[in-house]
């Protein structure tokens, strides 16, 4: 199978229910309005093909990509700004996380239900298969447990770092894509309702709803946890929302290129990552 005949069965299952529900998605990149000053401080460069999600190493200086067609990990220099390498992993890739560790990758792939472990010092990846389709992929900043999104059940799996569980479920969430994690919330992407999801991690349970623009697909929490960071996808704006988390309101919108599907923010909250589905690019932002 060649690269070109992958086909992204979750976006299609996504653009037919974002239809039925009256919401603009479509894989042709929307119209943009004209540049705003905000624009100046967006630099891109190239990434793989259709760019999914992105991490950001601990040390802020490599950028781990997500490309969905080539089933690969791009690992860019952040500093030079280049690819380093393309790591294959598995067939359509969608959500990767950072290890706190520095050490090992999470990717998620929906299309073949499976959940892998890269380590980065050699390559070698271990595939687990885990009935479920998960989209979007978080750690905790302590190196506990997984979060997975499971976008076609309306919910978010808790799991270990191999997929195996034991395995909790936290329900209340709709077409749940992205998810970020800090110390004790968790803030996870609701597609079709244009909202996040705060969860409180002591009782695994949503007890906030924040309100956004339309299409949020991925989310990044800064370090010290005041600001949330979402992409809009599948929306006019080709955007990002900036959240107070004290607020729990949007305070700032930042324009990037066609589909913005991945977003992370390094460890001081100086940069911000964002992947360009539609664009085969990664928008790098100075906060």
């Amino acid at each position: 199978m060649t690269t070109s005949d992958v086909t992204d069965a979750p976006l299609d299952r996504l653009i037919a229910r974002a239809q039925e529900e009256g919401l603009q998605v479509s894989r042709v990149p929307a119209e943009r309005p004209p540049s705003s000053a905000a624009d100046l401080k967006v630099k891109r460069i190239p990434a793989g093909q259709s760019p999914h999600s992105v991490a950001v190493s601990p040390d802020g200086t490599r950028l781990y990509v997500t490309n969905f067609q080539a089933g690969t990990v791009s690992v860019i220099d952040t500093l030079r700004e280049v690819i380093l390498e393309a790591i294959h992993v598995v067939e359509g890739p969608y959500g990767v996380a950072a290890n706190p560790d520095g050490r090992t990758l999470h990717v998620a792939s929906p299309g073949s239900k499976t959940l892998v472990m890269l380590d980065l010092s050699n390559g070698f990846h271990q595939g687990s298969g885990i009935s479920r389709a998960p989209y979007g992929v978080a750690v905790s900043p302590k190196g506990g447990p997984l979060y997975l999104t499971l976008a076609q059940e309306d919910s978010i799996l808790v799991t270990d770092h191999f997929g195996k569980g034991p395995n909790t479920r936290i329900p209340g969430v709709r077409f749940p894509t992205g998810v970020a994690v800090d110390e004790t919330l968790l803030y996870v992407t609701n597609f079709f309702a244009g909202t996040v999801s705060v969860v409180d991690l002591s009782r695994d349970s949503v007890v906030d709803t924040i309100p956004v623009s339309t299409g949020p697909y991925g989310v990044a929490v800064s370090h010290n946890g005041d600001r949330l960071y979402v992409a809009h996808f599948g929306s006019s704006s080709d955007s990002v929302s900036v959240i107070d988390t004290s607020s729990r309101k949007v305070v700032d919108t930042i324009p990037v290129a066609d589909g913005p599907r991945g977003v992370a923010v390094n460890q001081d909250g100086t940069r911000l990552y964002v992947t360009n589905f539609f664009a085969d690019t990664v928008s790098l932002i100075d906060l």
